[in-house]
């Protein structure tokens, strides 16, 4: 049967609409949905790559176990209330990484080893040789003499193991301050778990906006608004009273920028193993200083001019 030509044009038409819809919602566009966008988180994240397990068809999405757990054993990297930027979102076969400031310490290249192995050194050969001396002397005059040089051999040698153990404790104290700092600044992650590969096209960014609706709120830009300001930026220096409120852990060093203006001192430096910037800002009543790494804010401090 013969079709007529604006039949055929219309269902090529309909076939090509179909086409791309399918391509807006393919789980490849996850990841520009929403990398380099703001949250804000609406509970306490773990300190590690481990993250916080969500099953959205239970009736308790949270597993509250593996988050109790994460917690006690990593500590806090985000506290609830904290906005951080996405910095990357990654569909699995079976769950979607939903990764902030950072996605969490302890991936691949993170050093998480704080063990130091201490070894008691050897008895010398001095020593080796003040014992058989001692064991085959009979006179006791001459054996008071080797005992006493053989207790001043052993005192020397166990106060260098007393030393030296004692450094290893403080290197491995020293170590392990640094991987909790690490893991402080490191950020988090959601595993939100779902049958990606089933789920196929219909993994849309609304499906994880409604995933973590619960625990993590999509403001201003980070919902899919146009443009990269933060959401509650006040503008440059001046404009506004709510800037300082407005100040959160995980901005960008451009974000801190917009609401105060250029900073007035800069300075780099190296705390812990790491490389930071610690600026200084003013406004009409304030001054802030502000600490990043990689360009992130992890910390800051307001005093009044």
């Amino acid at each position: 049967m013969r079709r007529s030509l604006p039949f055929i044009l219309l269902l090529g038409w309909a076939v090509f609409v179909c086409a791309l819809s399918a391509r807006a919602q393919n789980p490849d566009a996850l990841a520009p949905y929403f990398e380099g966008k703001q949250v804000t988180v609406k509970i306490d994240m773990p300190a590690t790559q481990k993250g916080v397990d969500i099953y959205p068809n239970r009736p308790q999405p949270l597993d509250a176990k593996s988050y109790g757990d994460r917690m006690k054993q990593f500590g806090v990297s985000l506290q609830k209330g904290d906005t951080t930027m996405v910095t990357k979102v990654k569909v699995n076969k079976d769950n979607v990484e939903f990764q902030i400031g950072g996605g969490g310490y302890g991936t691949a290249g993170d050093n998480t080893d704080t063990s130091v192995h201490f070894t008691p050194a050897d008895k010398s050969d001095r020593e080796k040789e003040l014992e058989n001396q001692l064991s085959n002397e009979t006179d006791p005059d001459r054996r008071r003499s080797l005992q006493r040089e053989l207790d001043s051999v052993r005192r020397d040698r166990e106060r260098r193991d007393s030393y030296n153990h004692a450094r290893a404790e403080d290197d491995a104290a020293r170590r392990t301050d640094q991987v909790g700092m690490k893991r402080q600044q490191g950020g988090s992650r959601f595993n939100i778990r779902m049958d990606t590969k089933k789920m196929g096209d219909s993994l849309t960014p609304q499906v994880i906006q409604d995933a973590l609706a619960q625990y993590v709120s999509f403001t201003g830009n980070a919902a899919g608004a146009a443009g990269g300001g933060y959401p509650n930026a006040g503008g440059p220096a001046g404009q506004g009273a709510d800037q300082v409120s407005g100040l959160k852990k995980g901005m960008t060093r451009e974000q801190v920028e917009a609401m105060f203006g250029p900073a007035v001192e800069a300075h780099d430096r190296t705390e812990n193993g790491m490389s930071m910037t610690t600026c200084t800002y003013k406004s009409a009543d304030e001054r802030v200083q502000a600490d990043f790494v990689n360009g992130v804010l992890v910390q800051y401090s307001v005093s009044s001019r």
